[in-house]
């Protein structure tokens, strides 16, 4: 772990064993909320805003959201890949800054990506399905990993519709005009 990450886990403290109740707005899917365990965010990923890093059981573990895909930002911002790169990280950094959050399995997904990762579905308390809030908000795409169909698919395809429609994000034809 390099000394960056030590420090805020250390500065974070143990991970408490308390469970969300619920999640709030109208991006919440789950109806067993209080079933699972939370967990302090250390660090949105640097590369990509569909990517987290989290403490459980004591140590840093990657988390790939599922059914996003978010730009990446070692793109230049010119390209397809790399526009809304930077845009879409401050945005996730303003879901997650400073939260505690709740992580949920989907029983058709994998359990890791390719690259190690967890995949889950991240909830937090103000803004419910971080996924879906990305998607709504113009800084991610719906992304179906290895042509698995995920539970949330089709309510994250209409989130991604009705941004398409207002042209945010990665969607507006002002910002990233090569994506409409």
């Amino acid at each position: 772990m390099s000394k960056r990450r030590a420090s805020i886990f250390v500065g974070l403290g143990a991970a408490t064993a308390l469970a969300f109740t619920g999640t709030a707005g109208v991006f919440s899917q789950s109806a067993s909320a209080a079933s699972y365990p939370i967990y302090p965010v250390l660090a949105y990923w640097a590369n990509s805003a569909d990517t987290i890093i989290v403490a459980i059981n004591g140590r840093a573990e990657k988390v790939r959201m599922i059914g996003i895909d978010a730009p990446e930002a070692t793109s230049r911002d010119n390209t397809k890949k790399g526009c809304y790169a930077i845009q879409a990280k401050l945005l996730l950094k303003n879901i997650i800054h400073k939260q505690f959050v709740r992580l949920e399995k989907d029983a058709k997904m994998p359990d890791r990506y390719t690259d190690g990762s967890l995949l889950r579905y991240v909830y937090v308390p103000d803004y419910g399905d971080v996924g879906a809030t990305m998607i709504y908000n113009g800084g991610a795409k719906e992304y179906m990993y290895q042509h698995k169909n995920y539970g949330s698919r089709s309510w994250y395809k209409t989130l991604q519709n009705l941004a398409y429609g207002r042209n945010v994000g990665i969607w507006s034809s002002s910002i990233c005009p090569m994506n409409r």
